[in-house]
């Protein structure tokens, strides 16, 4: 087919999703792990709903067929855009379509519309060229979220994300973080020399009492009952800041101590902690029960956002073996407040980085996470001699 001169980048309409169903399979098959590219009546609501999504595509105009697309999920309330499910047909691929659309939303959400702070994207790590797309938009590149996605294999993604002019330099300034943060935040000051760097603090050993008991998780999966009573729980929506994540699962302590709400993907076995009844420092030397739990029902991977002042958090965190694997700065305003978020992830999976290909400004975000990883896994090792005879 020969391809039209004119490409025009327009937002879709209802009449278009059997078509851009129908483009996901093309480049994806039927295991593409985002909903929009399998349900068309999700993909059907967030076409008509203009508050919390704008669907483009990219449509040659000569042939009237769509040649790609892009999906920007809204969340006004945090200030924060989340783009996803960008594909190009293999037909139109060369022809700069993923870079004209992630360009035209970047363009329209930072610099016309005044809702969002800043927009962010994960890439697949098989192939640089999605990469090279948000790199020449001049996104960030914000770290890595290892052995996250479930595919044919086991798949690292990375993060991308690009702010409004000025938002970094309204960012607060962090007076100490957690010592196991500097890494990161070594890594960002290259990227943005302005950022203002916190003081290290050292990992506290949060005390564990040997003689309490274990504790035990039951797990309830049913979406809209789980969801129900975490708005229930939280009404402020001040305090469910986990953006674009809706709890689908709920981990219960059997004797009521704590209640999580999770959000999980049994397809690739992503599994995020959102919010606690309880702060889940609370588990302290508990947190291996809660992984047998989640690992009996496929969970092959943990994340957990967290401010950076959380220090008792993160400790927690890290000394059950969570990794900080990506930093998103300025991620939240509160009260003209611009405060920075880190991902603490852990995966349950053997850490696998063959054959990934990723863009030069991640090797030091890869480097400091298996640095962390050999701190944590295989530097602790303990061997002892027998006397020699």
């Amino acid at each position: 087919m020969e391809i039209g001169i004119e490409i025009k980048i327009q937002e879709a309409d209802a009449d278009d999703v059997d078509e851009i169903i129908n483009l996901y399979r093309a480049v994806y098959g039927r295991k593409y792990p985002l909903s929009y590219g399998t349900d068309p009546d999700l993909l059907k609501r967030a076409i008509l709903n203009k508050e919390t999504h704008m669907c483009l595509v990219a449509r040659d105009v000569m042939n009237r067929v769509i040649g790609g697309a892009l999906i920007v999920e809204i969340d006004a309330y945090n200030k924060i855009g989340k783009l996803l499910g960008l594909v190009v047909h293999p037909t139109y691929q060369r022809h700069k379509i993923g870079n004209s659309l992630v360009s035209h939303v970047s363009d329209f959400f930072l610099k016309k519309d005044p809702r969002l702070n800043s927009l962010y994207a994960t890439t697949r790590t098989i192939t640089v060229g999605p990469q090279m797309i948000f790199i020449k938009n001049n996104y960030l590149p914000l770290g890595i979220f290892p052995n996250a996605h479930r595919l044919h294999q086991y798949e690292t993604v990375t993060l991308f994300a690009k702010f409004r002019e000025n938002i970094l330099e309204k960012r607060t300034p962090v007076p100490s973080a957690s010592v196991k943060l500097m890494p990161m935040y070594g890594i960002l000051k290259n990227l943005v020399p302005e950022i203002d760097l916190p003081k290290p603090e050292d990992v506290k050993p949060l005390a564990v009492n040997e003689d309490a008991d274990e504790w035990e998780f039951e797990v309830i999966r049913a979406p809209n009952y789980v969801y129900r009573k975490f708005l229930e729980r939280f009404p402020d929506p001040s305090d469910r800041f986990f953006p674009f994540h809706t709890p689908n699962m709920l981990i219960s302590e059997k004797k009521g101590r704590m209640d999580i709400f999770a959000y999980f993907s049994k397809r690739d076995g992503y599994c995020t902690l959102i919010k606690a009844t309880h702060p889940i420092s609370d588990l302290n030397g508990r947190l291996t029960s809660l992984y047998m739990q989640l690992d009996d029902i496929g969970v092959s991977y943990i994340e957990v956002l967290v401010n950076v002042k959380h220090t008792p958090l993160i400790d927690t965190l890290l000394g059950g073996q969570f990794l900080p694997s990506a930093i998103y700065p300025a991620m939240r305003e509160i009260d003209n407040n611009y405060e920075d978020y880190i991902v603490m992830s852990r995966t349950m999976e053997p850490l696998n980085f063959k054959g990934m290909h990723v863009v030069s400004p991640f090797k030091p975000f890869i480097d400091q996470y298996v640095e962390a990883w050999k701190q944590v896994n295989l530097d602790t090792i303990e061997v002892i001699y027998g006397s020699k005879t």
